[in-house]
């Protein structure tokens, strides 16, 4: 979907053009420009609207994702060294997740039997895994790679691997962390899922610090 479509989906749900620029931080006439074919040139308004849709700035723009291969930093807390360093990162089963992370003894000793070479990739016990769904699309696509640190404290507006909230073994899932005032959700970017409360009870299993386009 453009970003005329997007515009418009917002509008079919009950925001006014005025209310929608407020909440972008853009002009009323830069929503109308939009729906009359005007497409923005000032990339600052282009990020603006990225941001509001939880969306990478350039595929908003052209419809086209990273190259093949390529990593994404999904998070800047995180000191790298300016040092490249290879490693190798245990891809891990969904179903594995729970009983691995919660032991670190286990951690160290019954890895994935695929191992990933990465990049730079932070964390002694980051793992990696395969996207399974299209609940995190356009930023996550099914098949690719993540990195998850489950030693990092997540916080507002990360990435990160949530337990099922029905306790089911594999079905985790990647979300997104969001404070709505004093509530915190578990939100899909796909907006064909539904959010979620983050409560006491809702498992963390680490946070996302990397995405690869590929295997």
């Amino acid at each position: 979907m453009d970003l005329k479509g997007l515009i418009h989906r917002e509008l079919g749900e009950g925001l006014t053009e005025q209310e929608l620029a407020t909440t972008i931080g853009v002009s009323r006439e830069t929503i109308d420009n939009i729906l009359s074919d005007k497409i923005p040139k000032d990339i600052a308004i282009w990020k603006k609207f990225a941001t509001y849709f939880r969306m990478d700035v350039d595929f908003l723009r052209t419809g086209v994702s990273l190259p093949p291969s390529s990593l994404v930093t999904l998070s800047e807390d995180d000191h790298h060294s300016s040092t490249i360093e290879m490693r190798k990162v245990p891809l891990l089963s969904w179903s594995q997740i729970a009983r691995i992370v919660s032991n670190k003894a286990l951690f160290r000793a019954a890895f994935a039997g695929v191992m990933l070479e990465a990049t730079d990739v932070p964390g002694k016990r980051t793992f990696a895994l395969k996207v399974k769904d299209n609940s995190m699309q356009p930023l996550f696509h099914e098949g690719e790679i993540i990195f998850v640190n489950p030693d990092l404290k997540p916080k507002a507006g990360h990435y990160v691997v949530v337990g099922s909230q029905k306790g089911r073994s594999g079905a985790a899932m990647i979300r997104q962390i969001k404070q709505l005032g004093r509530q915190y959700i578990i939100h899909p970017l796909n907006r064909k899922f539904d959010d979620l409360p983050l409560t006491k009870e809702t498992r963390i299993y680490g946070r996302v610090v990397r995405l690869r386009k590929d295997l």
